[in-house]
């Protein structure tokens, strides 16, 4: 526990927060941040996710950062923004944590799975071209309208990019938004820019 007139930074809800606040406001411990619901004192970390927010902007030069509660969840809403509906099309990687597809599920959309290549071990350019082509041609069969090929999700994985200029140029070719899940690579460099954060090309990061 921290020490008498020190400061703690506490994020709970509940009796747990209040009985925590009483419990600090006995030993004499300051509160920096508080979350909390219903009837009980509240401090917000507003203020610390903000700040956390510009840093990160700063330190991977990117224009804008939003703190999520997850890596699914930017994903999921990365999606939502891109027009995911259910019924459409979004490529991804097989090798992968289950998290970067589960949010294309979470849209009613049909994940399409790309093997990866043997230098980075992530998506392989000429295997995502492959799929693209079959994805456009399943959808001519199809009778229902609207059913779309609608992102490409690219993941990073163990701190390795992928091989971005490939497949950008192939996104860009049938004009498809790219999606890079960059949490396993925060901070990692692809021809000098921060992976996620090449402001150059149609994607998000």
């Amino acid at each position: 526990l921290p020490e008498p007139g020190s400061t703690a930074v506490v994020a709970q809800s509940g009796n747990m927060g209040t009985q925590l606040l009483a419990f600090a406001a006995q030993q004499g411990i300051g509160i920096r941040a508080f979350c909390g619901s219903g009837n009980e004192a509240m401090v917000t970390i507003e203020d610390y996710v903000d700040a956390f927010e510009k840093e990160l902007c700063s330190a991977v030069d990117a224009k804008h950062v939003a703190a999520l509660s997850s890596g699914t969840a930017a994903i999921h809403l990365s999606l939502i923004l891109l027009g995911v509906r259910p019924g459409d099309y979004v490529i991804g990687t097989s090798f992968t944590f289950s998290a970067t597809v589960n949010p294309i599920a979470y849209l009613g959309a049909t994940p399409v799975l790309v093997d990866s290549e043997k230098d980075t071990w992530n998506m392989d350019p000429a295997l995502l071209e492959e799929a693209i082509l079959k994805v456009n041609g399943e959808r001519l069969k199809e009778k229902v309208k609207g059913h779309e090929l609608k992102a490409i999700v690219v993941a990073h994985l163990y701190g390795m990019p992928a091989k971005m200029r490939e497949i950008m140029t192939i996104a860009d070719k049938y004009g498809i938004p790219v999606v890079e899940d960059a949490a396993e690579a925060l901070g990692s460099e692809y021809m000098g820019k921060r992976v996620g954060c090449n402001r150059d090309r149609k994607r998000v990061g």
